[in-house]
């Protein structure tokens, strides 16, 4: 480290330790990127300066309020069960469960301890966190099923930061971090409109998730833009995304297909299927010719290949993008940043692997 940084540590905490001697407990102090601006110095300088007094329990980094005067007795006095709790909602998704089990590995290779719990119900999840004492940090996976208040309030006595496994919760004072799956449902569609189709299909989940949801809508809406709006076909099964069966997929396409066994578009968006070969074994079952007499697009991780089989093209986020975006999220909430909480979008992206071509190509 060169001196002038080290000047510039000690500079910012002897300006902080005058501001504590005549501060009171619960009392504000500037915020981290105040604190940049008034000595012209980098976010990591001042976080090092900042850092004896978060560990002696002197300031405290709450998330929208910025740094805290503490009494330094009272969090003494708080024990830390763990670092990282992560709380699951039980579901089907493997790609759900390789989330939670890449972030244990990493935060455990970082010297943090974890946590992991899986629920099958609020009720139960309330329960359990009932028996446990608080972390630095929660990571909740609630597979686009509603948290309640009483869920959250829990989840708030029992954890410093929340960091929520996809965007479907926001407004409440946790990080979110997910994809805007509208926005790649609309890349979808300007895609396959681009390679000329006018009869889109849209095969997704009809679950009432807030996400899950108003992609149908957006569907719904961009059918308005087809030569015939009328030729949009939205599909919804009773499913939710991750626990969709080759069974489902064929008794939702089959009933829509016509005396010669074709579909009425010529080409198909599915969301949620994260098991690549049950949408084509369904889709072959239904005697369709992928990337002939259909194109299909998927949604989901571009980098994910048992979501894709390398078979479907596919418009989505980055898999190892979206773990790095976690891994620091949640390091930086274990470490008492003072950032306030937000909404993480991934970035889209669309990779081809060939099961999309024109309607009149031979």
């Amino acid at each position: 480290m060169r001196q002038s940084t080290i000047d510039k540590i000690e500079r910012i905490r002897d300006w902080l330790e005058h501001r504590l001697a005549d501060a009171e407990t619960g009392d504000k102090l500037p915020t981290v990127k105040a604190l940049m601006r008034t000595h012209r110095t980098a976010q990591r300088t001042v976080e090092q300066a900042l850092r004896p007094l978060l560990d002696e329990g002197r300031l405290r980094a709450q998330p929208g309020l910025g740094l805290i005067v503490a009494d330094p007795e009272a969090v003494e006095a708080e024990q830390w069960e763990g670092d990282l709790l992560v709380l699951y909602r039980i579901s089907d998704s493997r790609l759900a469960r390789s989330v939670l089990q890449e972030m244990e590995q990493r935060l455990k290779a970082r010297g943090h301890s974890v946590l992991q719990i899986g629920y099958s119900s609020e009720e139960q999840a309330v329960a359990l966190l009932g028996r446990l004492g608080r972390f630095k940090a929660c990571l909740i996976q609630i597979h686009f099923e509603v948290m309640s208040i009483e869920l959250l309030a829990e989840l708030q006595r029992h954890a410093r930061a929340i960091i929520v496994d996809g965007v479907s919760a926001t407004g409440i004072d946790a990080d979110a971090i997910g994809t805007n799956w509208r926005e790649a449902l609309s890349i979808a569609f300007r895609t396959l409109q681009e390679k000329g189709h006018e009869r889109i299909g849209f095969l997704t989940s009809g679950h009432e998730a807030r996400q899950i949801a108003m992609a149908r809508r957006e569907f719904e809406l961009l059918c308005r833009w087809l030569p015939d709006p009328d030729a949009g076909r939205l599909i919804a099964m009773d499913k939710l995304p991750g626990a969709t069966q080759i069974g489902d997929i064929t008794a939702a396409l089959g009933p829509l297909r016509d005396d010669n066994g074709r579909l009425p578009f010529t080409a198909l968006i599915a969301w949620g299927i994260v098991e690549g070969f049950m949408l084509e074994r369904g889709l072959t079952d239904l005697g369709q010719t992928i990337g002939d007499e259909l194109s299909v697009l998927l949604l989901g991780s571009t980098d994910f290949p048992s979501e894709h089989v390398r078979r479907f093209d596919v418009i989505g986020n980055s898999h190892r993008e979206k773990l790095d975006l976690f891994e620091k999220i949640i390091t930086d909430r274990i470490a008492a940043s003072s950032a306030a909480p937000t909404v993480h979008y991934l970035p889209i992206s669309h990779v081809v692997h060939g099961s999309v071509v024109s309607p009149d190509s031979d």
